[in-house]
Parts: C-alpha cells; structure tokens; sequence
C-alpha cells in the first residue's frame, strides 16, 4: 500500500503549484517589496514619496521628514492564502544624539495544515540625515541594518507532514540598505533605493545563497496640495527583467486620503486607503496578481 502521503488531495496539489509560483517570484519578507498597506496600493511606487512610517523598507532617507513619534502594525496572508501570513511591527523615534531613528519587526511564516514549514524574521534598524535643508530644496540619506534570521523547520519525516521530521536548524544573515531622497520647491522629487547593498547571503561554502538585491529609482511631482504621481524603475540586480511602477497619491482631507498604483512585469494593480482620526489611522490595501489571487493588507497606526 503506498505510503499516505502519496494520496494528496486536488487542494495540495494546487498548494504546492501556488508555492513552487511564489517561490520565483519572490524571497519570503527579506525582498517583499510591497510591505505596508500604503506601498501595496501603491505597487511598490514610493521610493520617492514623502517620508512615512513605510520608509524604513523602502527609502529611510525619507526618516528625516517625519516629525514626532509614530508606531505601526500590520500584514496579511499573502495571495489570500491562510498559509502565507505576514506581519511587521515598525515605530519611528526622534532619539537626541542619534537623531531620526527607526526600527521595524518583519515575519512570514509558510505553513501546511497548521505545521510551520518556515519562518524568516528580520529585525530592521534605520536612520536618516540631512546632508543639505534650506526653504526651497532638501537632500538626505539614510540606512536600514537588516538582521534575517531564517529558521526552517522539520524535514517531512515518516509521515510526511512534519510531525515527525528532524529539526533543521536556522540560518542568519546580516543585510545593508542605503536610500537617497531629495526634494525642489516641494514639487519635484527623486529617490534611489539600493537592497543588500552588501551582499548578505544565507549558508556557507556551496550552500551559500545571496539575499535578493535591487536598485529602485523614482521621481514624484506634486502638482498641488495633497496630490502626487510617482513613477519608478526596479532592477534586480543580477538579473536582467525591469519592472516599470507608476502610483497616484490624494490626501481628500485631513481624515481620508486613498492611493492607487500599478506595475509591468508581471502586470499588477493596486489600490487602497487611509482614514485618519485623532492622530490614530487604519490602512487597507489590496494587489492583484496576472496569476495569483489578490493579496489584501491592513494597517493601524498612532502618531504621539
């Protein structure tokens, strides 16, 4: 009799094509470059936006326009799989000395029939500085540390569901972000947003892979008060696909503002929406996929 984890049913089946799809598509939370329900909506199109509590994943030059003290969460199951769940914790904090500090807490675990697969965490500290301000223009860097830790789980054992498997330990690595953002007459606006600039890579010797890498680069206009366009170029380095992003951003009024944004290669689109209130706001934000399904993301954030 063959052994029960050959009888898989048609719903494994379509998990494992859905994995095997993801798994090309991108690298778990170490390069998921829509992290936020703003950046979501926006397909990723934010490297050269206003600072906000997602700059610490896709531009920490953008630290240094945010005033005060803000603190976020939020996530989802990505492509509204209930085995793909992701979540960040991230804060901002004007620290004397050190200046604009921030700090962010990523997970994506993948799961089969409630067994942990894998978890890849990464803990994100970043901080950014002004190399020039006046009236008319603005020009600041910033840096996000990223401490990955990617723990495996258990082999699939006799059973082939992990009950029984052998642990397999973790792997850490330690990557570098560098992002430059500047700004002209609080109308034009261009950012450069390198990932890994340092090359941190998991395993050693033969079993050594380097994380994801990328260059993103954008402008924005900001034709009147609460409106901006975006456009953005993403290389990933070592490989020669370009992905082409353009977003659309409106602030309606101090307690809604809604986004929308879409990608080449592959086709996506997304949208979404902030309401705002007593200093207190919930996202939401959802991106299609030319294969997938969508990936729905919240987000509640506090400004002190």
């Amino acid at each position: 009799m063959p052994p029960q984890w050959l009888w898989a049913s048609k719903t494994d089946m379509f998990k494992y094509l859905y994995f095997f799809l993801l798994t090309v598509s991108f690298a778990q939370v170490s390069d998921f470059a829509y992290t936020g329900a703003e950046a979501s909506a926006m397909a990723g199109a934010v490297v050269a936006e206003e600072g906000n509590d997602w700059s610490i994943f896709h531009n920490p030059a953008g630290l240094t326009e945010i005033n005060g003290t803000h603190f976020s969460a939020g996530g989802g199951k990505l492509y509204g799989f209930k085995w793909l769940p992701s979540y960040h914790l991230n804060g901002i904090i004007p620290i004397p000395i050190f200046g604009k500090t921030g700090f962010a807490i990523q997970q994506l675990e993948t799961k089969y029939n409630e067994t942990v697969l894998s978890t890849e965490q990464t803990i994100s500290i970043a901080q950014g500085f002004d190399l020039q301000h006046d009236k008319n223009s603005r020009l600041s860097i910033g840096y996000t540390t990223n401490f990955v830790q990617w723990n495996l789980g258990s082999s699939a054992g006799i059973s082939g569901n992990g009950s029984d498997g052998l642990e397999l330990g973790n792997l850490n690595a330690v990557t570098l972000d560098i992002g430059v953002l500047a700004s002209l007459r609080k109308k034009y606006r261009f950012g450069v947003f390198l990932k890994n600039i340092n090359s941190g890579a998991l395993g050693k010797g033969i079993t050594r892979q380097v994380l994801p890498r990328r260059i993103n680069a954008g402008i924005t206009y900001m034709p009147i008060t609460g409106l901006s366009t975006s456009i953005v170029s993403e290389h990933l380095l070592e490989r020669n696909d370009l992905q082409i992003k353009g977003a659309i951003r409106y602030i309606i009024n101090s307690y809604l503002e809604i986004y929308t944004g879409a990608q080449s290669n592959p086709n996506r689109l997304g949208m979404g929406t902030t309401f705002s209130i007593n200093r207190k706001s919930i996202s939401y934000s959802l991106l299609t996929h030319p294969i997938l399904p969508m990936t729905h993301q919240f987000k509640i954030g506090i400004s002190l």
